[in-house]
């Protein structure tokens, strides 16, 4: 295995553990409270909320607790950097695959 490998394999492992499927989104908010500051502009929020695709294909989602939305914008990130990762290991894999093929005259000759 090479050194170029070994990195892509660690950071791989890396952003696995982080990685968290969806998307975000803020929105701010009016209360119930009668002459509360939120009914002359500046409303509540932002609150956090995660939405994506589940497995019966229909679009859910959660709300993501103030305390947890650190973590939870880095592991939307991290599922980002993955992606992005992965996407370059299958091009690097591509060109593997077709610097390894035979030549048209060894094909033919086979």
């Amino acid at each position: 295995m090479s050194i170029r490998s070994k990195s892509v394999l660690l950071r791989l492992s890396k952003l696995a553990r982080l990685a968290l499927f969806g998307t975000l989104s803020e929105s701010y908010r009016t209360c119930g409270k009668p002459g509360c500051r939120c009914h002359d502009g500046e409303k509540h929020g932002p609150h956090l909320y995660m939405s994506f695709r589940g497995k019966d294909g229909k679009t859910t989602g959660y709300y993501v607790p103030q305390v947890l939305a650190k973590d939870v914008r880095t592991g939307v990130a991290a599922w980002h950097d993955l992606q992005e990762l992965l996407r370059e290991l299958a091009e690097t894999n591509r060109e593997r695959l077709w610097e390894s093929r035979p030549s048209r005259e060894e094909a033919d000759r086979g």
